[in-house]
């Protein structure tokens, strides 16, 4: 009688430590390994295998999906103007401008060379001058240098929008506390921005989309691929306004923020790969272009 009594208190501790032990636990070791293995990918939780991870993710907490629908089934725009310009400067070269001169009376290289600060031989050579000789009325090409030469419009611009603008930053990229279990420290592989169900969601750049739908514990997602190797990932949608296949400008509203899948509250999960690998998404947001485009002279001052 008294090993039976044994046995049931052991069971009895086995069942409560299972009930303590976090549930995401396999999905963290997931992370570890993809972010260890060089040649491993994050892209693989959006597969369509049936691994054990997407087991883990495959039902939602929330109870409230239907209301998430219900409240972004609202008539969103089409696209939305973020400007990703970071700075926008003229920049002068300084350099040689052909002014031309007309002979007048009384004057001589000599004269004509001093004015304009230059050598007799400087213009001679410009002119294809073969004497010191000059007739009235010649028109002579002065090489003449100045500041401004050239001028050219150099723009720099974020590679990346904010995917929804004005939002709040509720978890940042890397460890951080389990919001299922405080005990348990986890890592986060995104970007969440926290904002009203139903507030637009914005193509962070321009690209194509290559995943609409449902995709285990991120919800309602989409997945746009990018020029230079990068993907971003808009986990959490309560609604999705795009189709695989479309190629979508950068503010182009693709969906509403939501709180489908697993998550605590209503915010988009923000996720970029560049090359099959993750990054922050902070620093993605961070990077800039610089394009530069030469003036025609008459857009700029001293000629």
């Amino acid at each position: 009688m008294r090993n039976v009594s044994n046995i049931l208190v052991v069971s009895i501790v086995v069942f409560c430590a299972g009930l303590q032990a976090n549930p995401f636990q396999r999905f963290n070791d997931e992370i570890d390994k993809s972010l260890t293995t060089p040649s491993s990918t994050m892209f693989r939780v959006f597969g369509n295998q049936d691994t054990e991870v997407q087991k883990l993710f495959g039902t939602g907490i929330n109870s409230a999906e239907d209301e998430d629908v219900e409240v972004a089934s609202l008539d969103l725009p089409k696209h939305i103007d973020v400007s990703p310009v970071v700075s926008n400067t003229v920049v002068h070269e300084s350099g040689i401008v052909i002014k031309k001169y007309t002979v007048i009376k009384k004057d001589n290289l000599s004269k004509i060379a001093r004015s304009f600060g230059l050598d007799v031989n400087r213009i001679k050579k410009q002119n294809s001058l073969t004497s010191n000789q000059l007739k009235l009325g010649q028109v002579l090409d002065i090489p003449v240098q100045i500041k401004n030469a050239s001028a050219s419009r150099v723009i720099k611009k974020k590679v990346f929008i904010l995917p929804v603008p004005q939002s709040r930053v509720t978890s940042r990229f890397g460890r951080r506390v389990d919001p299922f279990n405080k005990y348990n420290r986890v890592y986060h592989s995104g970007l969440d921005l926290a904002a009203k169900v139903g507030t637009p969601v914005l193509a962070a750049s321009d690209g194509e989309v290559i995943f609409t739908g449902r995709n285990g514990g991120y919800g309602n997602s989409v997945i746009i691929q990018h020029k230079n190797g990068y993907k971003t990932v808009y986990a959490h949608c309560s609604q999705i306004l795009i189709e695989v296949g479309e190629v979508v400008k950068m503010g182009r509203v693709i969906a509403a923020v939501g709180r489908t899948g697993t998550a605590t509250g209503a915010h988009l999960h923000f996720e970029v790969f560049r090359n099959g690998k993750i990054m922050n998404p902070e620093t993605a947001l961070g990077i800039t272009e610089k394009f530069v485009t030469k003036l025609p002279k008459s857009e700029f001052a001293g000629i």
